[in-house]
């Protein structure tokens, strides 16, 4: 019992002095990884003290069990302990480069059905009769689990085929559209401009027809429509439109400054020749206050070169019989 209380208590001394001065030491030369991994090995620190002292307990305690079977006990405990650390560890590092967490679950639940796998061929247990049993049960479980296995391996093929990422802004032809915040192993999280969170199922997401308006970061297309009254100069109304576009480009820092502002005529409707000034941003975020500034310019400089924006009107004609 006396040794038992003295490795734990040694144990004990161990994480909260020594190993939190080991892992300060790492981070301020700036090892930070290594300092992070050092972190995730002290939360079982105390558990492997625990073990040695116990296995030293059970040595000297006066009961009737061989060693061999206490030998190996406590060796198969050790090793999947150290198994499950690594599997941490890698997924940890894997998730410095690929920050969804499906991705690091399933490296990390790998990386310890490996590390069982051979800690039970090292003990002498036959693994056919196991694997066997394993087959037939999970085809029982792909059965029972059928949406959720979906979900899930569709998670994998979004994130295998890199083209939705955390933080791309995306719009699914279901009408929903926001920022993806995650990918996890069942749903896809896409935060709206109003803020809300959407959770669509990750089977939805990889049969919807997807537009990304960050995809390799790539510019937005913005557009202000307006329409001049008939009879108006159109070549004037273009110059007037590029000019007020062109006008907020080069006041905000999120404009694309080497893009030259476009002018396209559409139509001609009832009151008005329809037109749309495109110009572009550097993000999706952006894309509504630019409008909003670009359309404010452009009202002001066809207000002040007396162009008419016209209301809605209808001509009629009475013949006199």
């Amino acid at each position: 019992m006396f040794l038992f209380v003295l490795v734990f208590f040694v144990g004990f001394l161990f994480k909260k002095y020594v190993a939190r001065l080991i892992r300060t030491v790492l981070v301020k030369i700036g090892i930070v990884l290594r300092g992070e991994v050092f972190a995730m090995s002290v939360s079982y620190i105390s558990f492997w003290f625990f073990l040695v002292a116990l296995y030293v307990a059970f040595l000297k305690a006066p009961i009737n069990v061989a060693n061999s079977v206490i030998n190996k006990l406590f060796v198969a405990v050790f090793a999947f302990s150290i198994v499950v650390l690594i599997a941490s560890i890698v997924s940890k590092m894997f998730q410095n480069f690929v920050h969804e967490k499906i991705g690091a679950n399933i490296i990390k639940f790998g990386v310890i059905f490996v590390g069982l796998i051979l800690i039970l061929n090292q003990a002498g247990i036959k693994l056919t009769p196991i694997l066997t049993a394993l087959g037939i049960g999970s085809l029982a479980v792909a059965l029972a689990l059928h949406d959720t296995l979906a979900n899930f391996f569709a998670g994998i093929s979004i994130l295998a085929s890199k083209q939705i990422s955390r933080n791309d802004y995306i719009k699914l032809d279901s009408g929903q559209e926001g920022t993806v915040i995650e990918v996890n192993w069942r749903t896809t999280l896409i935060r709206e401009i109003s803020n809300a969170v959407v959770v669509i199922p990750n089977n939805k997401v990889a049969s919807a027809i997807v537009t990304s308006f960050q995809f390799e970061k790539a510019d937005v297309t913005a557009s202000v429509s307006c329409g001049v009254a008939y009879g108006s100069d159109l070549k004037h109304v273009q110059n007037i439109a590029k000019l007020a576009a062109q006008e907020i480009i080069d006041k905000y820092e999120d404009s694309v400054k080497t893009y030259t502002p476009l002018v396209r005529f559409v139509n001609f409707a009832d009151s008005s020749i329809n037109f749309v000034l495109l110009f572009r941003v550097k993000n999706v975020y952006v894309k509504a206050f630019m409008q909003s500034e670009v359309l404010k310019n452009l009202y002001k400089k066809l207000h002040e070169e007396k162009i008419e924006i016209p209301f809605p009107q209808r001509v009629v004609t009475i013949n006199k019989v």
